[in-house]
């Protein structure tokens, strides 16, 4: 009785994490902007890495985006990321955050583009965490599919 209990459960467990895939990025960084007189900033996003999944894939990802600050330091940042896999296969990501999350490291993602090896990504909403060493940084993207 208590391995078709187990077994039961590993099933569950299994099915519960299907419809979620975990990627995790890490990169470098180039940032570079224009700061103005209010103290307002516009800068530009530049970054490329290596990332992989828990589905097993990996690859290379390259990001592009803005990140603007007003005068009272409210912040929105708004990155476009494509993933190349090992296979050739990629999908692009677009991560998202404003001031609440920004000190926190935390935002939103959606995957916008897919290769037909990625169809089930498509529409993907993703919860995004990133931390910095300087401009080196480490990210993780958990998506329910």
């Amino acid at each position: 009785m208590k391995i078709k209990i187990l077994f039961l459960a590993l099933i569950l467990v299994s099915y519960s994490n299907a419809s979620e895939v975990r990627i995790d990025t890490t990169g470098r960084a180039d940032i570079s902007g224009l700061t103005f007189k209010d103290k307002s900033k516009y800068r530009l996003y530049k970054s490329n890495g290596h990332w992989k999944s828990s589905s097993g894939d990996y690859g290379l990802h390259e990001c592009f985006g803005t990140l603007k600050n007003d005068k009272n330091n409210k912040a929105q940042f708004e990155v476009y990321c494509k993933n190349i896999s090992q296979e050739n296969e990629y999908f692009i990501i677009k991560i998202y955050r404003d001031t609440e999350y920004q000190k926190a490291g935390l935002g939103k993602a959606t995957i916008v583009e897919v290769s037909d090896g990625y169809n089930h990504l498509l529409n993907a909403t993703c919860d995004h965490a990133i931390t910095y060493i300087e401009l080196d940084y480490f990210a993780i993207q958990k998506c329910k599919l």
